[in-house]
């Protein structure tokens, strides 16, 4: 694996990762071709941006070459007061996926160490499932059209 850069998403990032989001779209896959569907797209990159839970991948000229958008899941925050984060969307340049970004990313939002859920759609080009089962994370649920993936940090054993 390459040496990259890896940080946190910030509102400063919107305009890479539309530019990456559009380069990538029809393998993740997602619909980014009417007016509506661009600014749902947009509305959820600027929310994961704010959330401070997304992390990116730099190339060595400091670009954006990968993403795994993600928040909060608000109703376990609300109502249970606990930490589980929902990753909306992961993204990686076609010409970094053979490079290791998808685990580098997925490495990173483990790092939080709290319930990850990961939805991969029905004709995903990027190897997401192949590589979220290899970082740990087991099918929740399979549909016709996606699969929801589920990491949760191993127990702690209980103090004496």
């Amino acid at each position: 694996m390459a040496d990259f850069a890896h940080r946190i998403a910030s509102l400063d990032d919107m305009g890479e990762l539309w530019a990456l989001l559009r380069q990538t779209a029809a393998d993740i896959p997602c619909s980014i071709e009417d007016q509506s569907a661009q600014e749902r797209a947009l509305t959820e990159i600027m929310k994961c941006c704010t959330a401070e839970f997304s992390p990116l991948v730099l190339d060595d000229k400091r670009n954006v070459v990968g993403a795994l958008l993600a928040r909060r899941d608000e109703l376990d925050w609300g109502l249970s007061n606990k930490e589980s984060i929902n990753v909306s969307l992961a993204a990686v340049s076609s010409c970094h996926r053979d490079r290791g970004v998808l685990k580098l990313l997925i490495e990173q939002i483990v790092k939080r160490n709290a319930p990850i859920f990961i939805e991969v759609k029905a004709g995903d080009a990027q190897g997401l499932a192949t590589e979220l089962k290899g970082c740990g994370f087991s099918l929740a649920k399979a549909e016709t059209d996606a699969e929801l993936y589920k990491w949760e940090p191993p127990a702690q054993p209980e103090a004496a």
